[in-house]
């Protein structure tokens, strides 16, 4: 009977030490600060945004906004290597070795305890967020794209904040019909940190195109006029007592140089006052002996114009008179 007992009391101790063996190999390669991690990237590399938000908890900015913490934008990476530091007053820091859009780059993260799974596997959670800050203003357009996606901002001319996953790699650009701001690469490798990024979104070359239309046309009717001071045009020409035997005929031999600026009131564009040159022909009798004689001169003109638009697409131009 005594040996049933010690047999039993052996088993039994084989089992503590088992248990106490298997909770120690779980705390140290599944309940760790790392594997915590790992759980986050995972997320991250899914593109499971939900998983991924509730493991970072709770937002580093209340009134920054959430719109680049989306599925479509998220790209892909690789992790090369994930390495934790010791413990320094219960926070532990995990840096993360990785590969993304032909960029490497290491990420650290901050860790502590959470609390406790049956009083024995602990529980993990960001010290501090694992999301980066992003100041981005739209200059000259309230729009933007990043990574293909487009967003728009809440307002022109003015910064906001963006919430966005780390690690990741956020292009960011704008195009549009009549505008461009080229692309940029913001890599996004420490979280914790402001980042503040400006996209100057500038006339493109159809809005310059069109505009330049747009003078040519407006020149071509002022030259249509058959006076010697077309009316709301540029350019002009006085003859002293003159007595035309002909409508005054006016050309443009010299167009202004158009170029699109934007200016300090959104939606508003201006062309730069820029130098022309008018020719008039017309025939005029000599008031002394009555003769005609061809007459046949250049003017010079200055011409800039205001640039605003009627819905998306329909410029209009409005001419200011150097």
């Amino acid at each position: 009977m005594r040996a049933i007992w010690v047999r039993l009391a052996i088993a039994g101790g084989v089992l503590v030490v088992g248990f106490v063996a298997a909770v120690a190999i779980l705390n140290q390669t599944v309940y760790t600060p790392a594997q915590f991690v790992r759980g986050y990237l995972d997320a991250l590399q899914r593109h499971d945004v939900a998983t991924a938000l509730a493991l970072a908890g709770p937002s580093p900015a209340s009134s920054a906004r959430d719109d680049l913490l989306n599925e479509e934008i998220l790209g892909q990476f690789d992790i090369v290597e994930v390495t934790e530091s010791g413990d320094e007053d219960g926070v532990h820091t995990v840096a993360v070795d990785y590969e993304s859009a032909g960029r490497t780059g290491r990420t650290s993260f901050q860790v502590e305890q959470g609390g406790a799974v049956l009083g024995m596997f602990p529980t993990w959670r960001f010290a501090s967020s694992p999301l980066a800050e992003l100041d981005l203003t739209v200059e000259h357009a309230r729009d933007f794209t990043a990574n293909g996606i487009r967003f728009v901002a809440p307002v022109q001319d003015v910064p906001s904040t963006y919430l966005a996953f780390t690690p990741g790699v956020l292009t960011l650009g704008h195009d549009s019909a009549f505008q461009h701001a080229a692309p940029q690469t913001i890599v996004l490798g420490t979280p914790r940190t402001e980042r503040t990024v400006s996209i100057d979104a500038q006339a493109n070359e159809a809005f310059v195109a069109q505009v330049d239309k747009q003078v040519h046309a407006y020149l071509d009717e002022c030259a249509k006029q058959p006076r010697l001071f077309p009316t709301g045009c540029p350019f002009g020409h006085s003859i002293s007592d003159p007595r035309l035997a002909s409508d005054p005929a006016w050309s443009i031999p010299v167009y202004p140089a158009v170029t699109v600026q934007p200016t300090t009131t959104p939606g508003e564009w201006t062309v730069p006052v820029a130098p022309g040159v008018a020719r008039l022909q017309v025939d005029i009798v000599d008031t002394y002996d009555g003769s005609v004689y061809a007459f046949d001169t250049t003017v010079d003109f200055s011409l800039g114009f205001v640039v605003t638009f009627v819905g998306a697409t329909e410029v209009v131009l409005t001419p200011v008179l150097g």
